[in-house]
């Protein structure tokens, strides 16, 4: 199958980061209030309930495959504990290339300027699907104004392997999320 992703990586923790008053002032020192204009809230935030039948067939899809244990959202520990918890969850592994996720400029700045990991920084609007119809779901995701990519595919065995480094790495379990570094009080409590 392949694993597909849509939305943003980090995208809703890094908008939390830049909300707070603290957070902003030290961002402000190195970037212009211009590079997180309203677009970046925009894009950052989950997805405005726009009626539509790609957002409704996406939504619905989405509910089928969670139940199902094939899809997952970036929630708690962002995108890479998303592909971890359904891959496992399935008792599969799968390869990935960290490179074709979609994230925002904004939020790698923001992880950069804290020492975050834009990968493991909460994002419920981003979601992780094990499919064999990527391209429906891609193209709903394309309906609905959200980025989306096929990563890559799952595998027989446990690792869960990154592709597109010379040095071989596998994923491991997560740990907390990311936002717990900065704003803790921010997190989904579960």
């Amino acid at each position: 199958m392949d694993i597909v992703v849509t939305g943003f990586a980090g995208s809703d923790g890094s908008c939390k980061i830049y909300q707070n008053m603290d957070c902003r002032k030290k961002l402000l020192k190195r970037y212009s209030e211009s590079f997180f204009g309203i677009s970046f809230f925009d894009v950052s935030a989950a997805p405005p309930d726009v009626p539509g039948e790609s957002r409704s067939r996406l939504e619905k899809r989405f509910a089928e495959m969670h139940s199902l244990g094939l899809a997952d959202s970036s929630e708690n520990g962002g995108v890479l504990a998303a592909l971890w918890r359904v891959l496992k969850a399935n008792r599969m592994g799968g390869c990935y290339d960290l490179g074709k996720i979609p994230v925002l400029q904004q939020t790698i700045e923001i992880c950069e300027t804290f020492g975050l990991n834009p990968y493991r920084l909460c994002a419920p609007s981003c979601r992780i699907w094990l499919t064999e119809t990527a391209g429906e779901i891609m193209g709903d995701a394309a309906g609905a104004g959200m980025p989306s990519a096929v990563i890559g595919y799952t595998a027989e065995g446990a690792a869960i392997n990154r592709t597109d480094t010379e040095v071989p790495s596998s994923l491991r379990r997560p740990e907390k999320d990311e936002l717990y570094r900065i704003l803790p009080e921010q997190l989904p409590h579960k």
